[in-house]
């Protein structure tokens, strides 16, 4: 079980460890924005969990995270977010399945959901978005 909630979180460790070991140099905002504004990464590649349980890796499932900090540089708000499908032949629940697993940085978890349709998607939130 330990082994499944590491994987199930290869995007978000990722997505953390964005935020706690910024790249240094010139800042990455936007020209327009002020260096605070908050900063987005898309991505491809995460694990979803099928009917039974267990995870499975879909290269094509797109992920998404928002980090804002306010002005000393702490972290204000947290998001991340991703979306995909089962690979053929994996189980598939019959009712929407949701699923909640304890993450550090996650202060409900990681959200999981499920459909009979083979759909995925996750997420996590860390403090209030403006």
């Amino acid at each position: 079980m330990m082994k499944r909630l590491m994987r199930s979180g290869v995007a978000i460790v990722t997505g953390i460890l964005l935020v706690a070991f910024p790249i240094t140099g010139a800042a990455s905002a936007k020209p327009d924005k002020p260096e605070h504004a908050a900063q987005t990464s898309d991505g491809k590649g995460c694990l979803v969990r099928d009917g039974a349980g267990a995870y499975h890796f879909d290269a094509a499932c797109e992920w998404h995270t928002v980090v804002k900090r306010d002005k000393n540089n702490a972290i204000q708000f947290f998001s991340y977010q991703d979306k995909g499908s089962l690979p053929a032949g994996a189980p598939k629940p019959t009712s929407a399945s949701n699923n909640s697993v304890p993450w550090p940085g996650c202060p409900d978890g990681i959200k999981e959901t499920t459909t009979p349709s083979g759909q995925y998607s996750s997420s996590c939130r860390y403090g209030q978005g403006n």
